[in-house]
């Protein structure tokens, strides 16, 4: 049995799948067979129970918040919240090409995620529906930031570098920008607020995702 997905806009190339999803809740059943699926919550919050072999992991997604499904990741089931979404579906091969380029010897295959805060990745993914809307055309574009996308998932989500077991947080790269300029303006001892906006995301997330990759608040954090 299918989820009830109502597609506002759906775009289906050689690559990938795009899709804009709104729908009610559901329950996803076991599967194993999904391409490396990539959604970002357009509305919020909802709640996502997914469980995997023996381990349950509840979650509340909230505006902005990556979800990531690798291919061949076999989830025993999920109840998911109603819900807005953005779906992109990239084909295996895309991954594999994007690893090539990036020098990687041997396949490589990206970790399950849920509720990454990526302000880099769900930007471009807006972007993208919006080539797909606004100017279907133009798909040098749509070619580029797909590729973009791409090596960024593979950079910053392939196994080892985003392990199975970790949930939400903030990706590498995005953790070392924030500690650097929290180093930088220590001197003026910045706020959250004024973190979270360098980094063009909500306070409350920015709050949430700096404690789940580091244990601590950003509150303790600055006060070290």
């Amino acid at each position: 049995m299918l989820p009830p997905i109502f597609s506002a806009s759906s775009s289906d190339t050689a690559d990938f799948i795009f899709q804009h999803h709104d729908q009610v809740t559901f329950t996803l059943l076991p599967q194993s067979s999904l391409l490396y699926a990539i959604y970002v919550k357009l509305d919020g919050p909802s709640n996502i129970e997914v469980r995997c072999g023996d381990r349950r992991t509840l979650r509340q997604l909230t505006r902005g918040d990556l979800a990531i499904a690798p291919y061949r990741l076999t989830i025993d089931g999920a109840d998911i919240d109603a819900c807005e979404f953005l779906q992109l579906s990239l084909k295996p091969s895309v991954i594999d090409r994007a690893a090539r380029e990036l020098g990687l010897g041997g396949p490589v295959e990206l970790a399950p995620v849920l509720g990454v805060v990526d302000p880099l990745a769900e930007q471009t993914i807006y972007q993208l529906e919006e080539e797909l809307t606004t100017a279907p055309d133009r798909s040098d574009v749509v070619n580029l930031l797909i590729d973009t996308l791409a090596k960024h998932l593979v950079r910053h989500y392939a196994e080892g570098v985003w392990p199975r077991r970790k949930v939400g947080g903030f990706p590498t790269y995005l953790l070392d920008r924030i500690i650097e300029y929290i180093e930088h303006n220590r001197d003026r001892n910045p706020s959250s607020q004024e973190i979270a906006r360098v980094l063009g995301v909500a306070e409350d997330r920015f709050e949430r995702a700096f404690k789940e990759t580091t244990g601590k608040s950003i509150h303790q954090y600055l006060k070290k």
